[in-house]
């Protein structure tokens, strides 16, 4: 057993480890820490945050030789070994650590060192000198206070832990099975059993989904509240999440308004993870190796599909409303539309690249690369629609013969083997269908699509202010004037941030960081009103790049068809594909 005992340092935002373990041959033992972690494909090297290490054996001080960044060996010396580490933990997120004095969060990867060789046996986790009333939220098994048992590694690592004084637990069956969410943070009052209730009916309708038992015996929702804050990271019966504090429901609230109808939407997102990527996987992540890039072209499936699932999930368990899903629907399909890389990179190759494209992304971005989640989710659309419409199946008859599969052989799917099972799953040869789709640039057969589900589409050319909406019918607009470019607003000028492909400002040749001082000879205080006039019109703008004056004329041009409307024109199509009564 390897046994862990963790005494956090609060005000300096520090936790001390001492690893102990016993050591039963005259041989180095190799000690690791993880460089990433699972479910966000990026290195992350989180060595560097360790501040010191030092080891013992059988009690007297030993030398640890480093041999890269993230891993040490220790003597060639049988014995008892204590390995004593301090890690740095500031990281607001949820896929690291975080120590001050109200609050305290461990994502595993990040803070417990390992044994390579040993990473099957069971591991126990103990906590010291927490401060005066501080809880502990976890799926870790707990065999003693503040004492944590886990039967593996990688069971170590796929348990978050969410601490402090103030957590707040609520309660709730799903299918019978006890489900808590673990709220911390500052937040105002809310009504908490509108959460619950359409918690209840998201995770129900999951769980009624996948149609065999589900992946775990109990499910911990931590969701912290914070300032703009927003993410989530799942794990096996758990996920942690951050969330505004704002978007909390409301009393009274009647349909969910947007911010808690994007707090809905991730806690619909990370709880189908349990599913889709942490039951069925790719076979590269069989065990997970978080010490490097771990590459696949599948995350297309494992993070698109599960991107489709979780509006529609809360349109299915009845928790929004028809119109607000279309809303969110048109919205995704305004932003991939617009999103010129996807003519560079396909879906295939996306996810292939996430590690040091999708997840490192810059200010040439949108011009050069697609996203696995939102165009991965309008091509589970399509595919969803394309198997209904010629068959009696559809996407969610292949997420459930896919669990089965895994419940009965434990099985991950190589490369493009999703595909295969597909197509053996709805007994439909579906190969031009991926080939499209994932393996080139052409466009997703959306109208065609979306006709299937009963959904009229219509493109309307407005600029990028506009992002999509449902309507009761279509009326066609005029064109509105378009910059192309994304800046941010100061009181005397405007920096550049991006600067899309084919669109005005990168005719003017302007580029990201140019600081716009003057519009016509006026001081640049708002360059939309300023630059974005009618559609013709011509601008002298004067700006700074690197510390030098620079002028150029901006010819204001038309926004193209890229707004996405939506409507339903089938009710009963409509009705088929969402399961509900409407």
């Amino acid at each position: 057993m390897l046994n862990y005992r963790i005494t956090p340092e609060t005000n300096r935002h520090l936790w001390h480890i001492t690893l102990t373990f016993q050591h039963e041959t005259n041989t180095p033992q190799a000690i690791k820490l993880a460089n990433w972690v699972a479910g966000s494909y990026m290195i992350r090297d989180f060595s560097r945050h360790i501040v010191r290490i030092q080891a013992t054996c059988n009690g007297a001080p030993v030398s640890l030789t480093q041999i890269s960044k993230n891993e040490w060996h220790t003597p060639a010396q049988s014995g008892d070994y204590a390995i004593e580490y301090t890690v740095y933990a500031n990281d607001l997120s949820v896929r690291a650590s975080l120590l001050d004095n109200e609050r305290g969060f461990i994502d595993g990867a990040c803070l417990f060192l390992y044994l390579p060789n040993r990473q099957n046996e069971t591991h126990s986790v103990e906590f010291f000198r927490l401060p005066e009333n501080w809880q502990i939220a976890t799926m870790q098994p707990e065999i003693a206070p503040n004492h944590f048992q886990a039967a593996n590694y990688a069971a170590l690592t796929d348990h978050p832990f969410e601490m402090g004084a103030n957590l707040e637990i609520l309660s709730f069956d799903a299918c019978g099975i006890p489900h808590k969410i673990a709220l911390s943070g500052y937040y105002r009052d809310f009504d908490r059993q509108r959460l619950i209730n359409d918690c209840q009916k998201i995770c129900e309708h999951e769980i009624q989904m996948f149609q065999n038992p589900a992946p775990f015996s109990e499910y911990l929702f931590l969701l912290h509240l914070g300032d703009n804050i927003y993410g989530g990271l799942e794990h096996r019966s758990s996920t942690a999440l951050h969330a505004d504090r704002n978007a909390l429901p409301q009393k009274n609230m009647g349909e969910p308004n947007k911010a808690y109808t994007e707090l809905l939407g991730l806690i619909s997102h990370e709880y189908f993870h349990a599913w889709n990527v942490k039951s069925i996987k790719p076979s590269q992540f069989q065990p997970y190796n978080l010490d490097s890039e771990v590459y696949t072209e599948q995350l297309w499936a494992y993070e698109g599909i599960t991107s489709y699932y979780d509006d529609l999930i809360l349109l299915r368990s009845q928790v929004i409303s028809p119109e607000n899903y279309l809303t969110l629907l048109a919205k995704l399909i305004t932003r991939v539309r617009r999103t010129a890389g996807r003519y560079q990179q396909t879906l295939a190759e996306s996810s292939f690249a996430a590690w040091h494209k999708y997840y490192k992304q810059d200010e040439n971005s949108p011009n050069a690369i697609t996203s696995y989640y939102q165009q991965g989710a309008l091509t589970a659309f399509c595919l969803d629609a394309t198997i209904r419409n010629q068959s009696q199946h559809s996407l969610d008859t292949v997420m459930q013969k896919l669990y089965q599969r895994h419940r009965e052989t434990g099985k991950g799917t190589d490369e493009k083997q999703w595909q295969a099972l597909a197509q053996e799953y709805t007994q439909l040869d579906l190969h031009d269908f991926f080939q499209a789709a994932l393996y080139s640039t052409q466009e997703l057969p959306l109208e065609r699509s979306l006709k299937t589900m009963g959904i009229q589409l219509n493109w309307q050319p407005e600029n990028r202010s506009s992002l999509g909406r449902a309507v009761n019918g279509y009326q066609p607009s005029q064109p509105q004037p378009e910059i192309a470019c994304r800046y941010k607003q100061n009181a005397d000028h405007a920096v550049i941030s991006h600067v899309f492909a084919h669109g005005a400002a990168e005719a003017a040749a302007l580029k990201p960081q140019d600081k716009i001082i003057a519009v016509d000879g006026f001081a640049c205080t708002d360059f939309a009103a300023q630059a974005q006039t009618q559609i013709g019109d011509t601008h002298t703008v004067h700006y700074f790049r690197h510390g030098v004056l620079h002028e150029t004329q901006i010819t204001v041009q038309a926004a193209p068809y890229d707004v996405a409307e939506l409507s339903v024109e089938d009710w009963d199509k409509f009705e088929a594909w969402i399961n509900m009564s409407v």
